[in-house]
């Protein structure tokens, strides 16, 4: 189980970027939600890009993020590790599936999915309030990604955007 649990939390803190914030400010419970969400930023544009081909990717991504915060919440004891930033990661390409990846489009899906995951609006908060384990974890952020595409998709079709 050793290996597992390694591997998990190397994924659940996308290779310890999560731990950074937490390094330096002395706690382990300091998070690097914005830190995870720049991270997907990042690999974007090496994601698959078919309509079908992304559905799967993140279908697995979903898969992992679940099954790495379990097992690093229930390792380090905390409900919902902030040192877990996979499920920003996941969260952000959510945000973005299906949707040119343009610098502007790129910035504003980073923008609208910190303010959605940040402000936990109904009925993402309902679920980060009730769904545990991993999958709680993760939900929350899925559904914020799913809140900001839907209002990027909106914003693009704006005229003076394209």
């Amino acid at each position: 189980m050793r290996i597992y649990s390694f591997i998990a939390k190397l994924l659940a803190t996308d290779f310890y970027i999560g731990c950074i914030p937490s390094a330096l400010a002395g706690r382990p419970r300091s998070g690097g939600g914005t830190l995870g969400t720049l991270f997907g930023l990042a690999l974007l544009p090496l994601l698959p890009e078919g309509r079908a081909a992304y559905g799967v990717f993140l279908l697995a991504s979903y898969a992992v993020a679940v099954a790495a915060a379990h097992r690093t919440c229930k390792d380090s004891g905390v409900e919902d590790d902030q040192r877990v930033v996979l499920d920003e990661t996941v969260g952000y390409w959510t945000a973005m599936a299906w949707l040119p990846h343009s610098w502007i489009a790129m910035l504003l899906g980073f923008g609208l999915f910190r303010i959605f995951d940040g402000l936990k609006p109904w009925p993402i908060r309902y679920v980060d309030d009730r769904v545990g384990g991993g999958l709680g974890v993760v939900l929350d952020d899925v559904l914020a990604g799913v809140a900001s595409n839907l209002v990027l998709r909106l914003i693009l079709l704006l005229p003076f955007l394209n």
